[in-house]
Formats: structure tokens, C-alpha cells, sequence
């Protein structure tokens, strides 16, 4: 997994190296929690309502229960999915509490066969001192009706 934080990323605004690598982090733990399959863990990654933009619809949840009930994500493997990793995570825009990731990640199949390359911009907030994604603009579209993936 391309894990490493993009070399040489200028801070724009007034987040310091340590929120920004915070934010790395956590979007560490989204994609392992995604991956696992975990919805509960996946959902604690978040801030509450949760907004996602993708496919030309709108999606807010505003519980970590209410997201973990929508995402049973072993349902991603019907379409042949099997794991997904982070080709490359910019920031792009940032402070105090608010980072902006432009990034990319590729979905694979069980035989590490890339299924597609999906770009996104991450709105990161730092709430009560602990960071969580609380929205997603991606275009990777809609696998399963409903859900955030």
C-alpha cells in the first residue's frame, strides 16, 4: 500500500506538519477499515453529518450507526472488488481544523488486477481534537445503490 505522505507538499494556510500528518493517518485507518470490511470501524473514521458526492446523487448520514447500517461492504465483492489503496494523496488546502486531500485511489480484483483509478476530494475537520472525514466528492460513482462505496 502506498502509504507515504506526498513529499515536498507546501501547507497552504495555518495547519501545522502535525495536523497534516494526523490527517494521513486517518485516512490510513478509513481505507483499512474499508478494506477489513468493517463498517463500524470505517464509520468511526467520519464526523457526523457525513456527505458524500458521487454518481450524481447526494448522500448525508448523520450517525456512525445509520453509516455503518448502509454500508455492509462485503457487498463491494459482488462487483469483483477485493481490496483498494491510495495511488496518491495531495493536500491541497488546509488550517487549523479543515484539510483538503485531492487524491486517488484504485479498487483492485482478487488477482490484483486494477478495476478502475477513482479521483476524490477529501474534507477532512478536526471536531472535540480528533479528526474524521466528514465529506467526499469522488468519481468513482455509485457500486451499490445506497451505499457510500
Amino acid at each position: 500500500m502506498n502509504n507515504a505522505p506526498t513529499p515536498n507538499l507546501p501547507l497552504l494556510g495555518h495547519a501545522d506538519a502535525q495536523s497534516v500528518e494526523q490527517g494521513l493517518i486517518l485516512l490510513d485507518e478509513f481505507i483499512a477499515a474499508f478494506n477489513a470490511r468493517d463498517a463500524r470501524a470505517w464509520s468511526k473514521t467520519l464526523h457526523y453529518p457525513h456527505v458524500r458526492f458521487a454518481g450524481g446523487v447526494v448522500r448525508i448520514w448523520h450517525t456512525p450507526e445509520e453509516y455503518a447500517a448502509d454500508n455492509d461492504i462485503r457487498l463491494l465483492e459482488r462487483t469483483g472488488w477485493r481490496y483498494s489503496r491510495w495511488d496518491f494523496r495531495h493536500l491541497v488546502h488546509a488550517d487549523a481544523d479543515k484539510l483538503h486531500f485531492a487524491l486517488q485511489f484504485t479498487r483492485y480484483d482478487d488477482r490484483d488486477r486494477p478495476q478502475g483509478h477513482h479521483q476524490a476530494l477529501y474534507v477532512l475537520t478536526r471536531q472535540a481534537a480528533r479528526w474524521g472525514v466528514q465529506a467526499r466528492s469522488s468519481y468513482a460513482g455509485i457500486a451499490v445503490d445506497g451505499a457510500a462505496f
